[in-house]
Protein backbone atom coordinates (compact mmCIF):
# COMPACT_ATOMS: atom_id res chain seq x y z
CA UNK A 1 0.00 0.00 0.00
CA UNK A 2 2.85 2.41 0.73
CA UNK A 3 4.16 1.90 -2.82
CA UNK A 4 0.72 2.68 -4.27
CA UNK A 5 0.42 5.83 -2.15
CA UNK A 6 3.93 6.90 -3.18
CA UNK A 7 3.16 6.25 -6.86
CA UNK A 8 -0.05 8.27 -6.60
CA UNK A 9 1.77 11.18 -4.94
CA UNK A 10 4.48 11.08 -7.62
CA UNK A 11 1.80 11.26 -10.33
CA UNK A 12 0.27 14.27 -8.59
CA UNK A 13 3.62 16.00 -8.35
CA UNK A 14 4.48 15.34 -12.00
CA UNK A 15 1.14 16.72 -13.22
CA UNK A 16 1.82 19.99 -11.40
CA UNK A 17 -0.24 22.93 -12.53
CA UNK A 18 -1.96 20.99 -15.32
CA UNK A 19 -3.93 18.73 -12.96
CA UNK A 20 -7.33 20.03 -11.93
CA UNK A 21 -8.85 16.99 -10.26
CA UNK A 22 -8.45 13.41 -9.10
CA UNK A 23 -11.20 11.23 -10.59
CA UNK A 24 -12.39 7.90 -9.15
CA UNK A 25 -14.50 5.67 -11.37
CA UNK A 26 -16.59 3.34 -9.22
CA UNK A 27 -17.74 -0.09 -10.39
CA UNK A 28 -21.28 1.22 -11.02
CA UNK A 29 -19.88 3.82 -13.46
CA UNK A 30 -20.19 6.79 -11.10
CA UNK A 31 -17.31 9.25 -11.36
CA UNK A 32 -16.27 11.10 -8.22
CA UNK A 33 -14.15 14.24 -8.63
CA UNK A 34 -11.83 15.82 -6.05
CA UNK A 35 -10.57 19.21 -7.17
CA UNK A 36 -6.84 20.01 -6.94
CA UNK A 37 -5.00 23.28 -6.62
CA UNK A 38 -7.35 25.16 -4.32
CA UNK A 39 -6.72 26.23 -0.75
CA UNK A 40 -7.05 22.61 0.39
CA UNK A 41 -6.17 19.60 -1.73
CA UNK A 42 -7.67 16.17 -1.04
CA UNK A 43 -5.69 13.88 1.26
CA UNK A 44 -5.56 10.28 0.03
CA UNK A 45 -4.81 7.43 2.46
CA UNK A 46 -5.11 3.65 2.40
CA UNK A 47 -6.51 2.31 5.69
CA UNK A 48 -7.67 -1.27 6.43
CA UNK A 49 -8.38 -2.17 2.80
CA UNK A 50 -10.12 1.13 2.09
CA UNK A 51 -9.09 4.17 0.10
CA UNK A 52 -9.92 7.22 2.20
CA UNK A 53 -10.14 10.65 0.56
CA UNK A 54 -10.68 13.35 3.15
CA UNK A 55 -13.81 12.13 4.99
CA UNK A 56 -15.02 9.81 2.19
CA UNK A 57 -14.07 6.12 2.33
CA UNK A 58 -14.28 3.64 -0.56
CA UNK A 59 -13.72 -0.10 -0.37
CA UNK A 60 -10.92 -0.88 -2.79
CA UNK A 61 -13.24 -3.40 -4.44
CA UNK A 62 -15.68 -0.49 -5.22
CA UNK A 63 -13.09 1.39 -7.29
CA UNK A 64 -12.72 0.43 -10.93
CA UNK A 65 -9.90 2.95 -11.53
CA UNK A 66 -8.67 6.40 -10.61
CA UNK A 67 -6.70 8.98 -12.53
CA UNK A 68 -5.53 12.57 -12.59
CA UNK A 69 -7.56 14.81 -14.91
CA UNK A 70 -6.85 18.23 -16.37
CA UNK A 71 -10.59 18.99 -16.31
CA UNK A 72 -12.86 20.07 -13.48
CA UNK A 73 -15.97 18.16 -12.49
CA UNK A 74 -18.28 18.45 -15.53
CA UNK A 75 -21.29 18.49 -13.19
CA UNK A 76 -19.85 21.21 -10.97
CA UNK A 77 -21.94 24.24 -10.13
CA UNK A 78 -20.79 27.30 -12.08
CA UNK A 79 -23.57 29.73 -11.27
CA UNK A 80 -26.67 29.56 -9.06
CA UNK A 81 -30.05 30.75 -10.30
CA UNK A 82 -31.59 33.65 -8.39
CA UNK A 83 -34.68 32.94 -6.27
CA UNK A 84 -36.68 35.46 -8.32
CA UNK A 85 -36.44 33.20 -11.38
CA UNK A 86 -37.45 29.97 -9.61
CA UNK A 87 -40.81 28.84 -8.23
CA UNK A 88 -42.26 25.56 -6.98
CA UNK A 89 -45.75 24.48 -7.96
CA UNK A 90 -46.59 21.14 -6.30
CA UNK A 91 -43.75 18.81 -7.41
CA UNK A 92 -42.85 20.96 -10.42
CA UNK A 93 -39.97 23.38 -10.51
CA UNK A 94 -40.71 26.39 -12.77
CA UNK A 95 -37.71 28.38 -13.97
CA UNK A 96 -37.86 31.63 -15.93
CA UNK A 97 -34.53 31.73 -17.76
CA UNK A 98 -34.06 33.13 -21.28
CA UNK A 99 -31.68 31.60 -23.83
CA UNK A 100 -31.33 28.23 -22.06
CA UNK A 101 -30.46 25.37 -24.43
CA UNK A 102 -30.31 22.40 -22.03
CA UNK A 103 -31.75 21.22 -18.72
CA UNK A 104 -30.31 18.14 -16.99
CA UNK A 105 -31.08 16.56 -13.63
CA UNK A 106 -28.41 14.78 -11.55
CA UNK A 107 -28.30 12.99 -8.22
CA UNK A 108 -25.89 14.44 -5.67
CA UNK A 109 -23.51 11.65 -6.72
CA UNK A 110 -23.39 13.09 -10.24
CA UNK A 111 -25.52 10.43 -11.94
CA UNK A 112 -27.88 11.81 -14.62
CA UNK A 113 -31.54 10.92 -14.09
CA UNK A 114 -34.56 11.23 -16.37
CA UNK A 115 -37.04 13.95 -15.45
CA UNK A 116 -39.98 15.38 -17.37
CA UNK A 117 -38.65 18.72 -18.67
CA UNK A 118 -40.88 21.08 -20.67
CA UNK A 119 -39.68 24.33 -22.24
CA UNK A 120 -42.13 26.96 -23.45
CA UNK A 121 -40.40 30.18 -24.48
CA UNK A 122 -38.34 31.41 -21.52
CA UNK A 123 -40.22 29.21 -19.02
CA UNK A 124 -38.86 25.77 -18.17
CA UNK A 125 -40.85 23.27 -16.09
CA UNK A 126 -39.13 20.33 -14.42
CA UNK A 127 -41.64 17.79 -13.11
CA UNK A 128 -40.11 15.89 -10.17
CA UNK A 129 -43.02 13.41 -9.75
CA UNK A 130 -41.13 10.55 -11.45
CA UNK A 131 -38.07 10.90 -9.20
CA UNK A 132 -37.46 9.17 -5.89
CA UNK A 133 -37.33 11.18 -2.67
CA UNK A 134 -33.97 12.88 -2.22
CA UNK A 135 -31.75 15.78 -3.27
CA UNK A 136 -30.98 16.62 -6.88
CA UNK A 137 -28.90 19.12 -8.85
CA UNK A 138 -30.68 20.69 -11.80
CA UNK A 139 -28.37 22.19 -14.43
CA UNK A 140 -30.05 24.91 -16.44
CA UNK A 141 -27.58 26.05 -19.07
CA UNK A 142 -24.54 27.21 -17.10
CA UNK A 143 -26.51 27.65 -13.88
CA UNK A 144 -27.27 25.02 -11.27
CA UNK A 145 -29.85 24.62 -8.58
CA UNK A 146 -30.08 22.11 -5.73
CA UNK A 147 -33.58 20.83 -4.93
CA UNK A 148 -35.02 18.37 -2.42
CA UNK A 149 -37.94 16.12 -3.34
CA UNK A 150 -39.89 15.01 -0.29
Amino acid sequence: MKKLTFLFLMCLASMGAMAKSVVFTLNDGTKVYYLLGGDTNPVLRFVDGKMVVDADAYELSQIKNFFISNEDDPNGIEEVLSKQNVQFRANTLVINSPKVKSVKVYTLGGVAVEADVTKLGDVISVNLNGLEKGAYIINVGKSSLKVMKK
